[in-house]
């Protein structure tokens, strides 16, 4: 192996890691401070993204390592925990055996130096802490030093007031369960942060990029959605299609993008209860992410584009007006942070999105609108005077289309919007090496088949 320190390791005991992986480790830990035990700031730099929680994770290790020093022996031990499965652990603390990368990740946020699983489980988190460990986990699509325009809290803070929902402090495996509920790859993104950091994965973590600069969304929110949402997370850049402080023809600049988009759209939406809340975290923040097919038109303004003869689409179908697919959601952001999924029950009347203005048809309401039941009652309406018109409002009793529950604050009926920004998605690309390996599975898969049915033909035959 070519490596002292390693091959005293595994003359007696054997380890997860490879030889490869080992000579790599070695090579780190040489790096971090000169070959000699680590001390606080070692990993200072080898996390400029985290540099508090760099400084918990050597904590974190000391408090592991039986001597109190973390040497390379102790360093490989602990990794094998941030690293490697269950079934590949030989060296690890057994306590932590079962549990999952996030959890470990948030212990050592938390700087819970608690050895007992009972004990753990029982560790209370405030609601500071937990705003910190949200944080951090967002720190991570930053990709290196923090500068001070993101140095921004209220997506962690968003999130956080979702999960305690005015409580003050929860049970550590509580607050695990209701954060992963939340963030649906928090383990796998923490698994790949660990990957990367210690063992030198090259797969970048990377939220989507923005062509120009947003008045709402930021680092945090875009790492809030991309870690929420199975179709988000394959958005590779968001281009700036309609931005206005509001104002009275927006309806038609709005209808123009939604009929010509070949892409899914995201609507970002700010509103504001009255004119006196300037403090940003006391407005309020929502939206929705419409997915567009465009080989499954909908709206009928879309399907006339490419049947001017309406020889296959009627344009007195009563959904005609609705445009999306069943990928689409609503969000809440700001005060706190929520996905509602359409629903796929048969009850669902997929009304995703709906758009009607003047040059459309006006024997039906004008406006933009999402979700609702398809007979007029949309969980999000905005009237075709999208600024300080009360009939724009929102409804959270009625919805058969999108998981119920509050957008915004319970009390809030009217809607007083200060904002809108329309985004159009590029997805990333598919993965072709990956593509081939499905398909070369599927011909192996075929092929057993045949000979599976050649066989039976044999015996029946006989």
């Amino acid at each position: 192996m070519g490596n002292s320190k390693s091959k005293e390791i595994t003359k007696h005991a054997k380890v997860a890691f490879t030889p490869e992986q080992l000579q790599q480790l070695e090579k780190l830990f040489a790096g971090l401070n000169g070959g000699k035990d680590l001390v606080e700031r070692s990993f200072l730099s080898h996390f400029p993204e985290n540099p508090d929680f760099s400084i918990k994770l050597f904590n974190w290790m000391v408090e592991r390592s039986p001597n109190h020093q973390v040497d390379y022996t102790n360093f490989v031990v602990l990794l094998e925990l941030l690293l490697k499965e269950l079934k590949d652990y030989y060296l690890s603390d057994y306590k932590f055996r079962n549990l999952e990368k996030f959890e470990l990740f948030a212990l050592i946020s938390l700087e819970c130096l608690e050895n007992d699983k009972d004990c753990i489980n029982r560790f209370a988190v405030s609601y500071s802490q937990g705003s910190i460990v949200i944080r951090e986990l967002l720190n991570i699509y930053s990709g290196g030093q923090i500068t001070n325009s993101q140095r921004n809290d209220l997506a962690a803070r968003s999130v956080t007031n979702t999960i305690f929902d005015q409580k003050d402090e929860m049970p550590f495996n509580q607050f695990v369960s209701m954060a992963k509920a939340q963030l649906i790859y928090a383990n796998k993104l923490c698994k790949h942060y660990f990957n990367v950091k210690f063992l030198g994965e090259q797969s970048q973590i990377q939220i989507p990029r923005l062509n120009t600069s947003s008045f709402i969304l930021n680092d945090q929110v875009l790492a809030l959605l991309q870690l929420s949402s199975p179709d988000f997370s394959k958005v590779k850049q968001l281009q700036l299609q309609f931005s206005s402080s509001v104002s009275e023809d927006d309806l038609d600049h709005i209808a123009d993008i939604v009929i010509n988009a070949q892409k899914p759209l995201l609507f970002i939406f700010r509103n504001r209860e009255d004119e006196s809340q300037n403090d940003t975290f006391q407005q309020q923040v929502f939206g929705a992410y419409i997915s567009i097919d465009p080989t499954l038109e909908t709206h009928y303004i879309r399907r006339k584009l490419k049947d001017p003869m309406n020889i296959l689409y009627s344009d007195s179908d009563p959904k005609s007006l609705y445009f999306g697919d069943e990928k689409s959601f609503l969000f809440s952001l700001l005060p706190k942070y929520q996905l509602f999924m359409s629903t796929f029950d048969q009850r669902s009347k997929q009304c995703f999105a709906y758009i009607n203005n003047r040059s459309f048809r006006v024997d039906q309401p004008l406006g933009l609108a999402f979700g609702g039941d398809g007979k007029g009652n949309h969980r999000i309406w905005l009237d075709e005077n999208l600024k300080g018109n009360a009939t724009c409002r929102i409804n959270n009793q009625c919805d058969l289309t999108y998981e119920m529950g509050y957008i915004l604050e319970p009390h809030i009926e009217f809607l007083n919007l200060t904002c809108i920004e329309i985004w159009s998605v590029e997805e990333k690309e598919a993965n072709t090496l990956l593509q081939s390996k499905i398909v070369e599975a599927g011909k192996e898969d075929l092929q057993q088949k045949e000979v599976e049915q050649q066989k039976e033909s044999v015996i029946e035959q006989k």
